[in-house]
C-alpha cells in the first residue's frame, strides 16, 4: 500500500501587532503562512502552493478575511525551496552513497 497526500506545516508566524491590529480581537491568537507539500510515506517531495491561515483559541486554523490579505501578503517571506524537497534530496544523497560506497 503506497501511502501518498498532501499536508502542510507553519513558515511564518505573524502576530496581530505585526500587521497594524493593535487591539485584543477575540479568539485570534496568530497568523500563519502554511505551506504546502505533496508526500509519500509522509516525506515531503516538492511544495504544491501556500497560504495564510488564522490560528484561534481552539488551536484549530481558519482561512483567512480576503480584506486582510494584502496587509499579510506585504510582509518579508523567508526561502522556503529545501524544506518541501526533502524527498529527492533524501534520494539523491542515498544514490551518492551508493555509488561512492558500494562496488
Amino acid at each position: 500500500m503506497i501511502i501518498y497526500g498532501r499536508n502542510s506545516f507553519n513558515a511564518k508566524t505573524v502576530q496581530l501587532s505585526e500587521i497594524g491590529i493593535h487591539e485584543q480581537v477575540p479568539g485570534i491568537v496568530q497568523f500563519e503562512l502554511r505551506q504546502q507539500y505533496a508526500h509519500l510515506y509522509w516525506i515531503p517531495m516538492f511544495p504544491i502552493g501556500s497560504n495564510w491561515c488564522v490560528r484561534k483559541s481552539d488551536n484549530k486554523l481558519y482561512e483567512v478575511n480576503y480584506e486582510l490579505l494584502p496587509a499579510l501578503n506585504a510582509l518579508p517571506r523567508r526561502k522556503l525551496g529545501w524544506v518541501a524537497f526533502i524527498g529527492p534530496i533524501l534520494i539523491a544523497g542515498g544514490l551518492l552513497f551508493a555509488r561512492i560506497f558500494i562496488r
